[in-house]
């Protein structure tokens, strides 16, 4: 008798049936893209010590209270900032389309971080030069010209567009302040950051 009034309430049985597939397939949605954002193999991984030791990174051991601290952004994931793949336990899997640091050559040309730069954190009483690449004898490798910030675009060098629509200017983050940005003199003018040389053609570069 009840079923017979929920198929009045929807106009017929077939119509109930479409219904309620409806909603099964927006919950199905839901639930798998509140996952595909979710970043926490992202914490179990950099959060275990022991881990991170064995895979020679002991300086990107993070809980998820010290990441929102340090960041000042209580409720954003890893991969909100950082993309990449928040479900995987492998690392490879896990890093692929990262967001990282760019190594540049003295042709400003990007080459491989691995093996010349050994760490991104900056430690002990010089902190200035921390970074700098050095080889396993303590020598500057000096086939490294610069280091960049991940946000840049590693054929521009310069603000990428994409990469803020994908991280602060998602819907959850700072939108609108990446679209009032975008219109202003430095935002559309990001060819500016591009220039590699003092007498590049969008030069000369201050």
């Amino acid at each position: 008798m009840a079923i017979g009034k929920l198929w009045n309430f929807f106009g017929t049985r077939f119509g109930m049936i479409i219904l309620s597939a409806q909603l099964v397939l927006v919950i199905a949605f839901i639930s798998l893209y509140s996952g595909y954002q979710s970043s926490d193999k992202c914490v179990a991984c950099h959060a275990d010590k022991e881990r991170m030791t064995k895979l020679g990174s002991p300086e990107f051991v993070m809980t998820r209270e010290q990441v929102q601290k340090e960041s000042r952004h209580p409720n954003t994931e890893c991969r909100d900032c950082h993309l990449g793949n928040g479900l995987s336990e492998d690392p490879v899997k896990a890093h692929k389309g990262m967001l990282k640091l760019l190594v540049l050559d003295n042709d400003l040309d990007v080459i491989p971080r691995k093996g010349l730069v050994k760490q991104l954190l900056p430690s002990g009483n010089d902190r200035l030069r921390a970074m700098l690449p050095r080889d396993s004898s303590g020598e500057l490798v000096y086939e490294v010209g610069t280091l960049m910030w991940h946000d840049r675009n590693p054929v521009t060098l310069g603000y990428d567009p994409a990469i803020a629509a994908k991280t602060c200017g998602k819907a959850s983050c700072h939108p609108d302040q990446v679209k009032q940005f975008e219109t202003s003199m430095m935002g559309s003018n990001f060819r500016q950051r591009s220039m590699r040389t003092w007498n590049d053609i969008h030069g000369p570069n201050n």
